[in-house]
């Protein structure tokens, strides 16, 4: 605090009510105090336990301005230190502007305090928070029009224009013409209200309700002004939405962002959408060796294949190969999946020649020598590529590179879909077909066993579970999934269970 050596007074929030809400250096202001003036009919008077003994305290409640503004005068004159203690932040309907004017007019210095609002208090009573994404990111904090008036513009039924959150003070007396101001202005009858008493007192209530019925209980419980009116869409959980604060998809000055296809792998903490298989990883350079020592650290059924001038960083798990070439056409069938960590060119022109169906090809994913990149190249849905460099992106702390539009819309295609439960598209022409279905929000049937209907497409309104594809036609569906062909004039993407599986 600047000047902190002169006599100031001091003007100070003394909180909700509960005599542990105030702050430390409210504390220290209270325990230092010859004079307290406080604001008797709001402030606590328990707080005044942390007073020393030979303190004076007045309670303000009955005075006017010109006596409060006398009794300061005089102990400051005596260079006795004066506290003005309010109630919650003494900035919110503390009054204190018209004290800070008559010290100024009589030079007299002061400093402020501020304190914990009522408007919190009731908040974390209620366990709400006032701005929830998707519903408010404003809090409006008012009152309605009593003994003292609002200032043209700022009517309750104005301000209600915003379906902001609204938090109203000193009014409780006036609920009725406070829940015909807000549905004038456009709230709903519904929206949700609560009404805190004495926020953090002992004697503390609660009382919840909507616009349409708040009224009614707030007379029936015989709750007085002293009250903290809350309205507005916030204060219903389920319409609660995550913020980006924490989203991995979000970058701030703390956190680099992660891409949505490493976010649903993190939050999928399960081995079910994981890639399973045999893994050959290819590496050109010591540190790329490094790096594949890493995922294997951590992922089974991996082989490391490294070049002969690597053989001194080599242990007999490793296996060196003289031409990269011949090597890797002479293992391409018999591994699931390639991971090579070089430059994606040099990966492209080896395997051109050996690309044959998607349906068969591996998975083929490419990193760069430091892990930072993990870019699914190849066979991304049936082959697991998108799968396995979400997977080594979160072994090695990188960013997984995936460029299927499905994945990108967060939508689980289905071929991938096909692939995560160990199904096999009969005809995989139509895959591209469906996809584009998907992504273009076209109305589809499935016909597939209830269970994977609900893990992936339950949520997607333009996706019908159906029990009797007889009912299926082309004027309710652009087309059908299912395991069995019927005989529709309708495209039909068929799925039946891999064989090996049994």
């Amino acid at each position: 605090m600047k000047n902190s050596h002169i006599n100031k007074v001091i003007f100070a929030g003394a909180g909700p009510g509960a005599p542990d809400l105030i702050t430390l250096r409210c504390l220290s202001a209270i325990k230092d105090a010859d004079l307290i003036i406080y604001a008797g009919s709001l402030v606590n008077p328990e707080i005044l336990k942390y007073a020393k003994k030979n303190s004076k305290t007045i309670d303000s409640s009955g005075m006017t301005l010109s006596e409060i503004i006398s009794e300061i005068k005089k102990a400051w004159e005596k260079k006795q230190k004066v506290l003005r203690l309010h109630t919650g932040d003494p900035a919110i309907y503390g009054a204190i502007a018209e004290q800070m004017t008559e010290l100024d007019k009589l030079k007299i210095p002061y400093e402020i305090i501020p304190g914990v609002s009522s408007v919190f208090a009731a908040a974390a009573e209620i366990k709400s928070e006032l701005t929830t994404p998707g519903t408010s990111q404003t809090v409006i904090l008012t009152r309605t029009s009593g003994k003292t008036p609002v200032p043209q513009g700022q009517e309750l039924q104005k301000l209600a224009q915003h379906k902001a959150t609204l938090a109203i003070f000193l009014s409780t007396p006036f609920i009725s013409k406070i829940t015909n101001e807000l549905i004038c202005g456009g709230y709903d009858k519904n929206t949700p209200v609560a009404v805190i008493y004495k926020a953090s007192w002992a004697d503390q209530k609660i009382i919840r309700g909507n616009i349409a019925n708040i009224a009614k209980k707030i007379k029936k419980a015989n709750i007085n002004r002293q009250a903290i009116i809350l309205v507005g869409d916030v204060l219903n959980k389920k319409k609660w939405q995550k913020s980006k604060l924490y989203d991995p998809e979000f970058s701030h000055n703390f956190r680099n962002k992660i891409t949505s296809s490493k976010a649903k792998l993190i939050s999928l903490s399960s081995n079910t959408n994981k890639f399973k298989g045999k893994i050959a990883i290819f590496t050109i350079t010591k540190t790329s060796l490094n790096t594949a020592k890493k995922i294997t650290q951590n992922k089974n059924h991996c082989k490391i294949f490294a070049p002969q001038k690597l053989k001194k960083y080599c242990n007999k798990s490793i296996i060196l190969y003289k031409e990269l070439g011949k090597t890797l056409k002479e293992n391409w069938k018999k591994f699931d999946a390639f991971i090579f960590i070089m430059a994606a060119g040099i990966v492209v022109r080896y395997i051109s020649n050996l690309i044959t169906e998607k349906t068969i090809d591996p998975a083929v994913v490419v990193c760069d020598q430091y892990g930072n990149y993990a870019i699914s190249l190849l066979s991304g849905h049936i082959g697991g590529a998108n799968r396995l460099a979400e997977d080594i992106a979160a072994l090695l702390n990188g960013q997984p590179v995936i460029t299927t539009a499905t994945d990108n819309c967060r939508i689980i295609a289905f071929d991938e879909m096909a692939s995560r439960e160990n199904y096999k598209i009969i005809n995989p022409k139509l895959i591209k077909k469906f996809n584009v279905m998907l992504l273009e929000n076209k109305k589809i049937a499935i016909h597939l066993p209830k269970n994977i209907f609900d893990k992936y497409y339950s949520k997607n309104k333009n996706l019908k579970y159906i029990t009797n594809c007889s009912l299926v036609n082309r004027k309710n569906y652009s087309g059908l999934v299912t395991t069995k062909k019927i005989k529709i004039k309708i495209p039909q993407l068929i799925i039946k269970k891999n064989e090996q599986s049994k």
